[in-house]
C-alpha cells in the first residue's frame, strides 16, 4: 500500500509540472535533470509544447493505477492486478523514451 501512494504521489508531482510547465512556459529541471543549462536549450517552446500531453497522461496514469492499488480495487482479481502493473511499467519505460528523444530533439538539436 506504501507504494501505491508513492506512486499516486508520483503522478500528482507529474501533473503538477505539466501544468506548470505549461502555464509559466518554463521547462521544469525534473524532466532535463541537473546541471543541464535549459537557457542554451535549441527550441524550449518545441519541448513543452511536445512534452505537455504526454507528461500529463502519464501523471494522471499513475495516480489512478496507485490509488486503484491503494484502495485494493483489483486484490479480488490477481491477474487484472497484475497486468495492471505491467502496464503501468510499459508507461514509464515509454515515458522515459519520448522524454529522452524530445530532450535530443528540441533541448540538444539532435535529429
Amino acid at each position: 500500500m506504501i507504494l501505491d501512494l508513492l506512486i499516486m504521489a508520483c503522478g500528482v508531482y507529474m501533473v503538477y509540472w505539466a501544468v506548470q510547465m505549461k502555464s509559466t512556459n518554463k521547462i521544469p529541471t525534473m524532466l532535463v535533470g541537473k546541471g543541464f543549462p535549459i537557457n542554451r536549450a535549441k527550441d524550449p517552446a518545441g519541448f513543452i509544447r511536445f512534452t505537455f500531453p504526454f507528461t500529463f497522461t502519464t501523471g494522471a496514469m499513475l495516480f489512478v493505477m496507485g490509488m486503484a492499488g491503494a484502495l485494493g480495487i483489483f486484490r479480488t482479481y490477481p491477474l487484472a492486478e497484475t497486468l495492471m502493473r505491467i502496464l503501468m511499467v510499459v508507461v514509464i519505460i515509454a515515458y522515459g523514451m519520448m522524454l529522452m528523444k524530445a530532450q535530443k530533439k528540441y533541448l540538444v538539436g539532435m535529429k
